[in-house]
């Protein structure tokens, strides 16, 4: 289990069996100071909101890593779907980085589709062989044009994020089980989707914790780690709060746009 600042220097690491919460406290207690505000950033488990507020109490700001969350929300849906499906998988993958271009091609095509459907079997099944063809062309092409100028998806806005988050609410009766149930996490979850937005520089997701894997074990550690879930034991502790005032904790547990007051 390695611990990394934000800028990727590894603080500590131990081999670990175990990831339940005592195990992962006692680590934390070998390494980390409590009583300092930290901003976390860690995988989806679902134990880590607990551990780390009986570890840190309020000095904590927990960051569950987007990268993660875009890989839940992926495997919600079929390797064979139809155009619908990725149409509504990418506007929850829209929500904090822009899939505007791979938005407008699947909403031509959603609306194609709606005419196929109407028609022959065999005919339709021929068009969304071809029309899932056209879609993986240009999602290549969208990342390709994004390497050769050196650039990452865009990020979200807070607010722009809000807007659209808010705007998959209000349908969400309206989309299959497996979607209502990704944004009710994300709308439970809503602080630590969002923690990085309050605090200047803090990363939003745990790729130094990705890129130390790829770079330091050999493969069949990597496939162990994976494997046996060790990615989400992986935590980073981004050292950028010194001297952060009470008052950024305040703000941010308190502004939660989607939670009843109280």
């Amino acid at each position: 289990m390695p611990l990394l600042s934000g800028s990727g220097r590894v603080i500590a690491e131990e081999l670990l069996n175990k990831k339940d919460p005592n195990t992962i406290k006692a680590f934390l207690g070998r390494h980390i100071n409590p009583n300092k505000l930290t901003f976390v950033v860690t995988g989806l488990y679902p134990s880590y909101p607990d551990i780390f507020m009986e570890f840190f109490g309020e000095n904590i700001i927990h960051q569950f890593c987007l990268l993660h969350l875009n890989k839940r929300i992926v495997q919600d849906f079929p390797k064979k779907p139809s155009i619908e499906e990725p149409h509504t998988m990418h506007r929850l993958l829209n929500t904090f980085y822009n899939r505007g271009q791979e938005l407008e091609v699947l909403g031509a095509l959603a609306e194609k589709e709606k005419e196929k459907t109407q028609g022959d079997e065999e005919e339709y099944k021929a068009w969304l062989m071809k029309a899932r063809s056209i879609f993986r062309a240009v999602v290549y092409e969208i990342k390709l044009k994004r390497r050769r100028e050196k650039k990452n998806l865009e990020q979200r806005p807070y607010l722009k994020a809000v807007e659209i988050f808010k705007g998959l609410m209000d349908e969400i009766d309206s989309f299959d089980t497996k979607v209502h149930k990704r944004l009710r996490k994300i709308e439970k979850n809503w602080d630590r989707f969002t923690a990085f937005y309050f605090v200047p520089g803090a990363p939003a997701t745990n790729n130094h914790i990705e890129n130390y894997y790829s770079t330091s074990l050999k493969t069949h550690r990597k496939r162990q780690f994976r494997s046996d879930e060790g990615i989400e034991n992986q935590m980073k502790q981004a050292g950028m709060l010194e001297g952060c005032k009470r008052t950024l904790l305040e703000v941010f547990y308190r502004f939660r746009p989607f939670l009843a007051p109280g």
